[in-house]
């Protein structure tokens, strides 16, 4: 019995394990359209939607006819259309969303019902696994103007300009500007403009923040759009990708002269038949450089492409760098500055430290030119230097004393002359009266004037005063000068 109870066991798990595997691996979802109603010569729009379980979608590709007899294409996100009756519809999802919605415009050109077919689909979860759809179809119910008609034609919105002579080379292929454009090529987004070109007004088309492109032939007849760049008048091939529901950038292939770190590589990356440059660091593959133009902004920049998750960043390469750790501060700035500009940092040491030569020398020979014009103005002028008075005799400076009466006069060249004259006088005066002994004289006529008195004391004493006052009368005060 226990037998037969495992026995059947296991015939279960058998038969439950296919079943499994199977609701695992099959994703279902839906395209979806919508019916709308019109009138002959207005718009209709047309809702498409793609829808999915409870997974998030991820990419889809869908291909769809309608009758051009009896509507015209005018504009559609994501969507593109040919003479043939034929649009293509391209979305991806943001891996959290779990339908892809867009919008297609039509113009009514004829009374009647008429559909949207789909020819083919291809959708994938954001997981990568394939999502099959149960496809739809649109039904158009067009009814008749306010003015009774029931037809009219396609009016030249679909041609818009006619072509030209004008030659415009683009990465080494010649293309002819064309103004001649449908409506339904525009790219959502841009609208007709007028912008100067070669000396003349032409139609372009643009969106809000100035993006502005052109259209242009090839030599097959083939005509697309390019980038047209108002500064310099020049095309460059136009690939826009949306990086998120309201911001698409547009691939450059030129970086404007940016200065990328040293770690990075340069590649060639291929988008829509083009080639652009693409930045790589090796020890980080994750991680990709592209240079765009912001459709949203109108501004130039790098975004960073995330390999893994399949997204675009705006960065700022100037400052990241997660190779090399940036030194701070003003050592690191100072380190930078040497290692951009090592030669204009040489020059200029080097200007500065002749500079300091030259006027080291200049100052050194006017400070010769001083000393030599000191020193002849001193011999000049018989001028005593310093140490020179310092090492006169003492007795030599008892010449400012009075001198027979006379002062000593400050003037150098009056002294010279002043001390000759003296001492020529005082040689005369010692000649003169070298024999004469003014002391015994006076001490002759002094003691016989004392030795006879007259008996008369109070004569004595004023004779006494008197001879006191002759003799005072006749003293001289009389400095002699050791020679």
């Amino acid at each position: 019995m226990k037998a037969k109870k495992l026995a059947a066991v296991a015939l279960s798990l058998c038969l439950t394990v296919p079943m499994f595997s199977t609701i695992v691996s099959a994703a279902d979802g839906s395209l979806m359209f919508s019916d709308p109603q019109t009138k002959v010569g207005e718009e209709v729009s047309v809702d498409l939607v793609v829808r999915s379980g409870n997974s998030a979608v991820g990419d889809a590709d869908i291909t769809m006819s309608y009758d051009t007899s009896a509507l015209q294409f005018e504009s559609g996100e994501g969507v593109t259309a040919d003479s043939d009756g034929k649009l293509t519809y391209s979305g991806s999802g943001d891996g959290t969303a779990k339908e892809l919605r867009t919008t297609m415009t039509f113009k009514a050109l004829k009374m009647g019902d008429t559909t949207i077919t789909v020819d083919s689909s291809k959708a994938y979860l954001y997981s990568d696994e394939t999502l099959t759809l149960d496809q739809g179809s649109s039904a158009i119910k067009i009814g008749q103007a306010d003015d009774g008609s029931t037809e009219i034609e396609a009016n030249g919105s679909e041609s818009t300009g006619a072509a030209t002579d004008i030659t415009v080379n683009v990465n080494g292929t010649d293309y002819n500007f064309s103004e001649e454009f449908a409506t339904s090529a525009i790219p959502v987004g841009y609208s007709e403009t007028t912008k100067t070109f070669n000396g003349e007004e032409h139609k372009f088309v643009a969106n809000e923040a100035g993006v502005t492109l052109g259209y242009l032939v090839d030599a097959s007849g083939e005509g697309k759009f390019f980038l047209y760049n108002e500064d310099d008048s020049t095309f460059v091939p136009y690939t826009e990708l949306k990086i998120s529901d309201t911001t698409s950038i547009i691939l450059l292939a030129d970086n404007g002269g940016a200065k990328l770190p040293d770690s990075y590589q340069e590649g060639e990356l291929t988008v829509a038949d083009q080639t652009y440059p693409y930045w790589a660091n090796p020890e980080n593959d994750r991680y990709d450089l592209l240079y765009a133009v912001n459709t949203r902004t109108g501004e130039k920049g790098f975004y960073q492409y995330d390999s893994q998750d399949g997204t675009y960043q705006s960065i700022d390469v100037q400052t990241t760098d997660s190779t090399k750790k940036e030194a701070k501060g003003i050592v690191g700035k100072l380190e930078s500055l040497v290692k951009e500009h090592p030669i204009v940092l040489l020059a200029g040491g080097a200007l500065i430290v002749v500079v300091l030569l030259v006027l080291m020398i200049m100052f050194a020979v006017k400070l010769v030119h001083r000393n030599q014009e000191l020193d002849d103005l001193y011999d000049e002028y018989d001028i005593p230097f310093e140490d020179e008075e310092d090492d006169e005799p003492v007795a030599a400076k008892k010449s400012d004393r009075k001198a027979f009466g006379r002062k000593k006069v400050k003037d150098d060249d009056y002294d010279d002359g002043y001390d000759d004259d003296f001492n020529d006088d005082y040689d005369a005066f010692d000649d003169e009266y070298a024999d004469y002994d003014f002391d015994d004289d006076y001490d002759d006529d002094y003691d016989d004037e004392y030795d006879a008195p007259t008996g008369n004391t109070r004569n004595l004493g004023r004779s006494a005063k008197k001879s006191k006052k002759g003799r005072k009368s006749d003293d001289y005060d009389v400095d002699f000068i050791d020679l």
